[in-house]
């Protein structure tokens, strides 16, 4: 990942409550605002944005904001999962990054600052586990 390279944040969104979509929307914002910061890219959170003017609940404009997410992360360098869970839309978003070979990152956040892990995906073929390889 390089600087000024456009990435593509991945956190939950989905909560049982609109104060938790609320505060979810901003924990997105906060990643892509770390994730610029502290690595001079560009990093993009369509879900922190969205929402105010899509409605999850809504089946069509669901599906938009998906739409919408998923062309962003076709135009992205890397992906950045961000969060303790791992929502079904975030299922999506990591396995279009792995069709596209798109690298995985996961955000670790502690006192100390903010460092991006590489996630390595297995992909199973023939019954044996393979596990894909740093891809430049």
């Amino acid at each position: 990942m390089g600087r000024n390279d456009l990435v593509y944040i991945c956190s939950p969104l989905s909560a049982p409550t609109k104060e938790g979509i609320r505060q979810n929307m901003e924990k997105a914002a906060h990643y892509a605002r770390l994730v610029s910061g502290t690595f001079g890219c560009r990093a993009i959170a369509p879900h922190s944005f969205l929402p105010e003017y899509l409605d999850d609940n809504i089946p069509e404009e669901r599906e938009a904001g998906l739409a919408f997410g998923l062309s962003v992360l076709k135009l992205s360098r890397a992906i950045i999962v961000c969060g303790s869970r791992i929502s079904s839309g975030m299922r999506g978003e990591i396995r279009m990054a792995g069709e596209l070979d798109i690298p995985a990152y996961a955000l670790l956040e502690g006192t100390g600052g903010a460092a991006i892990v590489r996630i390595m995906q297995e992909v199973r073929t023939d019954e044996m586990q393979v596990c894909k390889r740093n891809i430049p």
